[in-house]
């Protein structure tokens, strides 16, 4: 009987690797790219790796509830090797198999997380043997980037900070994040050196490269030659500045200089926390960690001081409402799409009803439908636990739902008498249609409505890429994986990135993938009750128990049993 969730990782990749190699095939582990902190140039070598790896972008931060034993902001944290199944519980232990298990592939793909803290060892540990690059930049590089765009308020840093100090309490690591009331900068420096030492920590004993922000944005040449030893020169392309007026999550954006816009007295406040700190973790860490964590620290002497410019954060501070369009299905290549991507309020009230008939969305801190996630980080579909229901921040009603899971992108088509659309079918769709709100254009997602839709499709490509009903074969008994199409705010337009393969597991879920349904005009309208998909998730969550299954077998379980149900999925199984 398996004890703990590393035995059943350990012992599914070793016998799925096995397996491909006895035909011929090599399944290799993720690339983990980790950041000393947020702000370090990992949208730049995202955006240069995207053509040669799918990428997964903090994973392991965000898509784990703030209750889940595993995350990065849990007071009672639980070492990766002691988590139990009675610990996570049967969702949550299949969520974190098949997460860790559908990283291996036979071409390699990219996790990024930049803030991990005391969570870094999880993820390490969940992959041993991947290739690690560090991505690091000077404090006073990110305190300038966070100062400019108002990021320690838009991201709540300083409830980031309340966090480490609950995690720190009584511990070691408690003096490098005192509970005295910082200003943001001190908070904020004592955040960045405080991950990059337990990123040190984590890493002894294990090879990796650097990659200083620095050095790579002042000479791409060095930034270049590093990726260009994880992937092949032909496959990588040169990253861009974004097309639109919003570049504050932009770092690919060509520099001779590098400009620091802090005052004499903030910059030198920064400098003066940053070496405070390592002087204090010198108690904490050994003499070895401690150097390496200063070494990633260092780079403050690129940096020339710079007038601070007006606040950016304010641009997109109140949502965009949008025009009214009713939603209705469209005629187009043979099926008929419907007109609007699925909105915040409508998966709202299948929520609802669905925990209304007894189904909860989150248990133990892994989701199953939704990834909620608090305003500040892009959430917009929040659960009261005292009064029991589902809202959406106030004026997102109107807009595109994400950090939604394949399931939960399956179970509305269905409570709709509709499907996902099949990859091939939005390739053809996407090869007449132009692009709108991607590569950074507005900064974030859009209303679902647009002014001009010569096809009637709102968003046929663009504001978010959307989940497909089919995916990957899985030859070796993997995890079951659907496709992802198109483009989102964030990412390119380009036709080859539109329709660039790459998949998800079916619990997976990320800020930029939500929803568009099709209907074929052949098909029933009838659609399912409520509590009959209620019933089905609850069958097939209660089933997870059962581990002695190859893992495609328990996923295909799920669609099986929505079939037999007769709750209109057609297309997905």
């Amino acid at each position: 009987m398996t004890l703990h969730v590393l035995d059943e990782i350990d012992d599914r990749v070793a016998v799925l690797r096995a397996r491909a190699l006895s035909e011929g095939v090599e399944f290799l582990p993720p690339l983990l790219a980790l950041g000393t902190s947020e702000r370090v140039g990992s949208n730049w070598f995202c955006d240069t790796m995207r053509p040669a790896m799918t990428q997964h972008n903090e994973p392991l931060r965000q898509q784990l509830g703030r209750s889940h034993p595993l995350s990065a902001v849990n007071p009672q944290a639980t070492s990766i090797n002691r988590v139990s199944r009675a610990l996570l519980g049967p969702l949550g232990w299949h969520w974190l198999v098949t997460f860790a298990v559908s990283k291996y592939g036979s071409s390699r793909q990219l996790v990024k997380e930049t803030n991990l803290f005391f969570a870094t060892e999880t993820l390490l540990r969940l992959f041993p043997d991947s290739p690690v690059l560090v991505l690091s930049r000077s404090p006073l590089g990110v305190a300038s980037s966070f100062l400019r765009s108002g990021l320690y308020e838009r991201w709540d840093y300083a409830a980031r900070y309340r966090q480490m100090v609950a995690v720190t309490l009584a511990g070691p690591h408690a003096r490098l994040v005192p509970a005295d009331d910082p200003v943001e900068l001190i908070a904020l420096t004592r955040l960045v050196v405080l991950n990059a030492l337990l990123l040190a920590v984590a890493l002894q004993g294990r090879s990796f490269q650097h990659v200083p922000y620095e050095k790579a944005v002042l000479n791409p040449g060095n930034g270049q030659q590093a990726v260009g030893e994880l992937a092949a020169p032909d496959q990588l392309r040169a990253s861009s500045t974004p097309g639109g007026g919003d570049d504050t999550f932009s770092t690919g954006n060509s520099k001779t200089e590098l400009l620091a816009h802090l005052t004499p007295a903030e910059a030198a406040l920064v400098m003066d926390v940053t070496a405070a700190t390592l002087i204090d973790a010198s108690q904490v860490v050994t003499a070895d960690v401690l150097e390496v964590a200063a070494g990633w620290l260092q780079g403050s002497e690129h940096y020339q001081l710079a007038d601070v410019p007006k606040l950016q954060s304010g641009r997109r501070s109140e949502p965009v409402r949008g025009l009214h369009e009713d939603v209705t299905f469209v005629y187009c290549r043979g099926v008929e799409w419907r007109n609007l991507l699925v909105s915040n309020a409508e998966i709202c009230g299948v929520l609802n009803h669905l925990h209304q008939s007894g189904l909860p969305n989150t248990v133990r801190g892994t989701h199953l439908l939704v990834n909620e996630m608090p305003h500040e980080r892009g959430g917009r579909l929040h659960f009261d636990q005292h009064a029991g229901r589902w809202t959406v921040s106030p004026g997102y009603e109107n807009h595109p739902v994400y950090w939604v899971t394949w399931i939960g992108a399956a179970v509305f088509a269905a409570v709709n008498s509709a499907r996902l659309p099949a990859h091939e079918e939005l390739r053809v769709l996407a090869a007449g249609s132009d692009p709108s709100n991607h590569s950074y254009d507005l900064g974030d997602v859009s209303p679902v409505t647009q002014a001009v839709t010569p096809l009637g499709i709102h968003h046929a490509v663009g504001n978010v890429q959307v989940w497909c009903a089919d995916g990957p074969v899985a030859r070796f008994d993997e995890p079951a994986q659907r496709w992802i199409h198109g483009a989102a705010w964030n990412t390119p337009a380009t036709s080859t990135e539109v329709n660039r393969m790459r998949s998800r597991h079916l619990l997976g879920s990320s800020r930029g993938v939500g929803i568009r349904l099709v209907r074929d005009p052949s098909a029933p309208f009838t659609g399912p009750t409520v509590q009959k998909i209620a019933k089905v998730l609850d069958v097939w969550v209660e089933g997870l128990t059962d581990r002695g299954r190859a893992l495609s077998e328990i996923d295909r379980e799920l669609l099986d049993q929505l079939s037999q149900a007769d709750i209109g999925l057609w297309a997905h199984v």
